[in-house]
């Protein structure tokens, strides 16, 4: 018949006494009280159906049934241990595989950072993963997101403020010279709009905007990505809103009453709390953050 135990925190609390020898010593070394200690002992023997201790007024000297069993624990526990520091040393090795996750608006922010990642780090293979959805840092489904919006406040994640960024609108010169530009709101009512798909606005502010306050039949193209729809906008397609940043290496590209319409919101750098230390993640964090801190017009 097999034996079952029902807590092996019972095994551990018995190596100890055996391996320090009073009851005292134990306790003080798992911090519990030595009652705790003397219970556990009687569990584990009662479980067993056997001794594994002589008491003495001087300590506790192991039978030879204990002696079988603490040599098994040691050697358990050796192997926790090698464990232990294999997954230290992985943790602060730079090798392996980065998951990182984030809209497809921000790669063509984050194509240099990523970049200048692999150049330094070529043994670490990194994988973005373009999602509107929010993958689960919990479930391993990424080590990184990058998120915009309110902070989040899942419970095991740790989110660090990267910058408010701004976005507004713009359209292309191709597209001003054939429409002209717009001087005031009500002008807008002349002009085509590029917006997002239902269902996915909400998120994006500037194509909030547009749903709730420009009529549908001035929306001429919808799309389910904001870098399409920063495409599209380059291509003179139409008004539609984009991040500042976007517009830096498109000198044809012009604002559209920015004085009236712009919207800020806060980017983050978000991991869970059981990979945020390594180092692999810290490397790319590090070269995020210094990114940012450096790109014009954030805050």
């Amino acid at each position: 018949m097999a034996i079952k135990f029902d807590d092996w925190q019972d095994v551990k609390v018995a190596f100890e006494v055996a391996r320090l020898g009073t009851l005292t010593a134990a306790a003080e070394a798992l911090s519990v009280h030595h009652s705790t200690v003397l219970r556990r002992i009687n569990n584990l023997e009662k479980n067993l159906n056997v001794r594994l201790f002589h008491r003495h007024a001087r300590g506790y000297k192991v039978t030879e049934s204990g002696a079988k069993l603490f040599e098994t624990a040691q050697a358990i526990d050796n192997s926790l241990e090698g464990l232990h520091n294999a997954i230290a040393a992985a943790d602060s090795e730079l090798r392996g595989s980065l998951l990182l996750t984030t809209v497809s608006g921000f790669m063509d922010m984050l194509s240099n950072v990523c970049e200048q990642f692999q150049t330094l780090h070529p043994q670490v293979q990194l994988e973005v993963i373009l999602e509107q959805k929010r993958l689960r840092l919990d479930h391993g489904q990424a080590h990184i997101a990058i998120r915009v919006g309110p902070k989040p406040d899942e419970g095991d994640y740790i989110a660090q403020h990267l910058a408010k960024l701004s976005a507004g609108l713009y359209a292309h010169k191709r597209y001003i010279a054939k429409h002209g530009m717009p001087k005031t709101l009500d002008d807008l009512k002349q002009h085509n709009f590029i917006s997002g798909i239902a269902g996915f606005n909400a998120r994006v502010p500037y194509f909030s905007w547009v749903d709730e306050f420009i009529p549908q039949s001035q929306i001429k193209l919808r799309v389910s990505e904001t870098s399409e729809a920063a495409r599209a906008v380059i291509k003179g397609l139409g008004i539609g809103g984009l991040h500042q940043s976007a517009i830096e290496n498109n000198p044809d590209v012009v604002p559209i009453l920015h004085d009236k319409l712009h919207w800020e919101f806060d980017s983050w750098l978000v991991t869970h709390h059981l990979v945020h230390r390594t180092a692999k993640v810290q490397a790319f964090a590090a070269l995020l953050k210094t990114y940012f801190s450096n790109m014009p017009h954030v805050k």
